[in-house]
């Protein structure tokens, strides 16, 4: 009787997780479109910059700003101009030849795909892990304005399951670099765990890609584009929220906040190399110092989150709820606020750090690369 009573309450548990994701499932996606298809009539968003950058491409034009365009001041609701390296665009241009309405729709239907699709390659087979996922400030902030930062949590999952084919690996971390540059570190993951033929697969599509691309618009911005990243950073970095944009607001100027912020990347990475010895921690801290090192910083960037919680803990644990921890504050814009930067770093790096406890699932298997 006992053993019939325990076996009932487990279905029932089981029942109600499959109901309570199969909410998150369906109606997380509906209210995304809704909120998108809402913003899209009030301030620019990622997805329109994008739309517009591959209609820029289709007539051979550069989809760049010039420098004396931008503004003195970055306004949240008027700000929103291509500052990505060209090979970012290549990939709207399908999307570029529909129009912008049903465009944006298909976006964010791919921005959730991305999401569970990743979740599936890295092995996840909880529901309640995929609606903790979807219901997440990251993810309904990536895919509100049509981000590619889940197509990134995507590419970097898809990285780490065919890790050990060079071409497959390289060329995803080549997209992964190139589509957002502050994810280099990702490459030297690739060095330190001796993928040399993925690390040079990895480089060689990363500057043949970009080269190309520029190309087709005749290198149009090519020579703006460092001074461009520059001024980018010193308009928008403060309103992160990056360390860079803890520093800015605790008073520091620009090159000291900079500065800051590369020791403490430098100390991260430094403490990976000397502690940690696998594949997995080594792709988190690789993740970790990425973050930590780039001076801007949006709450969408910490989809990334999802892949060293998933290696970590691939059944539902506490951890899947951390990042919904930050609808405390689901503002976009930090405005400069220490206590709001400080608020969201404090439980991405609690994130961080938890995930490197030891890998149960992948040690189990086998999976885990002596170094």
């Amino acid at each position: 009787m006992i053993d019939a009573a325990v076996a009932h309450e487990s279905r029932w548990t089981a029942a109600a997780a499959r109901s309570a994701a199969a909410v998150f499932l369906g109606v997380v996606p509906l209210c995304l479109i809704a909120f998108l298809l809402a913003a899209n009539g009030h301030h620019p968003t990622d997805f329109r910059t994008f739309w517009d950058s591959g209609r820029a491409l289709l007539h051979g034009r550069s989809p760049y700003p010039s420098l004396a365009s931008l503004p003195a001041h970055a306004d949240r609701s008027t700000f929103a101009p291509f500052v990505y390296p060209p090979l970012a665009a290549v990939p709207m241009l399908p999307l570029s030849l529909l129009p912008f309405g049903v465009a944006v729709i298909l976006f964010i239907l791919v921005d959730l795909a991305a999401v569970v699709l990743a979740l599936r390659v890295l092995e996840v087979r909880d529901p309640r892990c995929y609606g903790a996922a979807l219901a997440s400030a990251p993810v309904f902030a990536g895919a509100g304005i049509g981000a590619i930062s889940p197509l990134l949590l995507l590419a970097l999952a898809c990285a780490w399951r065919y890790r050990d084919r060079a071409l497959a690996a390289g060329a995803l971390v080549a997209y992964a670099a190139t589509a957002k540059v502050f994810l280099w570190p990702v490459w030297l993951w690739l060095v330190r765990t001796r993928r040399f033929r993925a690390a040079a697969v990895a480089a060689v599509a990363a500057l043949t890609g970009t080269a190309a691309a520029w190309a087709a618009i005749g290198f149009a911005g090519l020579r703006e584009y460092p001074a461009l990243l520059s001024r980018l950073t010193g308009l928008v970095g403060p309103e992160s929220y990056s360390p860079y944009a803890l520093g800015r607001a605790l008073g520091l100027g620009g090159a000291g906040a900079q500065a800051a912020a590369y020791v403490l990347a430098a100390l991260v990475a430094a403490a990976a190399l000397r502690r940690v010895r696998d594949d997995g921690r080594l792709l988190t801290a690789a993740i970790a110092v990425a973050l930590v090192a780039t001076p801007i910083l949006w709450p969408h960037y910490l989809v990334l989150l999802f892949l060293p919680i998933a290696l970590a803990r691939p059944s539902f644990s506490p951890l899947w709820l951390a990042p919904a921890a930050m609808w405390i504050d689901a503002a976009g814009w930090s405005a400069g606020s220490p206590a709001r930067i400080a608020g969201l770093l404090a439980i991405a790096s609690a994130t961080l750090a938890a995930a490197t406890c030891p890998f149960e699932r992948i040690a189990h298997r086998g999976h885990i690369r002596s170094l």
